[in-house]
């Protein structure tokens, strides 16, 4: 297994990510049998280069963050990528992570420095005239979190005034100005600067999709809460995070492929296990996987 350089995590969720990311690894299902794909495909030539090159995110509680003391990427995301690896090439270590960011997953799949990309990714109209998307494998609604004294933002409504963190190229950084146009957008390129600036009380909530939230919550216990904020998108309609596999444009037999694969793993029981073994510590519950979008 290969890594890029990755980045210290935010230290107050540190200690606590090796006991929330601990049993992740038993999620991935073992003696699956290795279908040969042409070698003209993209399949293809994962199997002959012996490895997936995912781009990931490293700063996602419950989807994808390094686990501080045994350096390895942990969560749902790291799952899927081990999962999709496993498929193809027989073993789940034969995976290079390369890490991304909400700004820049557009450009690496463009000049094909991933494979492909799973890094709570959702399309929406500006994506999608630059890359490709299966599934989704996971929905989740919109939400804000705020510090746990905060009495002034309770609604939607609220948001106006006040100083609100998203990620750069996140669909928050649309909807917030959407439903709240007087709120103060302050964009920062990862989740970690968000909780940072929330935790200094720089700004006053954090808006992106709940699930992360819950994830970023379950590191720092009794800190943080989330407040109803139903925000709607561009059709009027409530705003969900449809996450998503990123691929490059036009690579069909690509698209095929993830699609088959996450409908095989929805099937088999391998997602819930997944979900169980990552965000279910939180979220608990007999949750169903969402219906194949893209």
């Amino acid at each position: 297994m290969k890594f890029t350089k990755l980045p210290q995590i935010f230290p107050s969720l540190a200690l606590a990510a090796v006991l929330a990311l601990g049993s992740y690894g038993s999620a991935v299902a073992a003696d699956a049998a290795v279908k040969a794909y042409p070698p003209d495909t993209t399949m293809g030539k994962i199997q002959k280069r012996g490895k997936l090159i995912v781009g990931v995110k490293v700063d996602f509680p419950l989807f994808g963050l390094r686990n501080p003391v045994t350096g390895k990427l942990e969560g749902m995301d790291i799952l899927l990528a081990q999962g999709i690896a496993k498929d193809l090439t027989g073993s789940a270590d034969n995976i290079q992570y390369v890490e991304v960011n909400s700004g820049n997953r557009e450009v690496f799949l463009q000049q094909h420095k991933v494979d492909i990309v799973i890094a709570t990714y959702p399309p929406n109209a500006k994506r999608v005239k630059a890359v490709d998307f299966a599934g989704p494998y996971l929905m989740s609604p919109i939400g804000t979190m705020v510090n746990k004294d905060n009495t002034s933002i309770k609604q939607v409504s609220d948001l106006n005034g006040k100083n609100i963190c998203v990620t750069k190229g996140s669909g928050s950084e649309t909807y917030v100005p959407l439903n709240a146009p007087k709120a103060k957008l302050t964009v920062f390129s990862s989740m970690t600067q968000c909780m940072e600036a929330l935790a200094q009380r720089r700004v006053d909530g954090v808006t992106t999709t709940q699930s992360i939230l819950l994830g970023q919550m379950s590191q720092n216990p009794g800190k943080f809460k989330l407040v109803p904020t139903e925000l709607v998108n561009t059709t009027g309609k409530k705003a969900s995070d449809n996450d998503s596999i990123g691929l490059p444009k036009g690579d069909k037999a690509l698209h095929d492929y993830l699609d088959s694969y996450l409908k095989k793993i929805f099937a088999n029981g391998d997602w819930k296990k997944m979900y169980d073994s990552t965000l279910g510590t939180v979220m608990p519950g007999d949750v169903a996987p969402p219906p194949i979008l893209y």
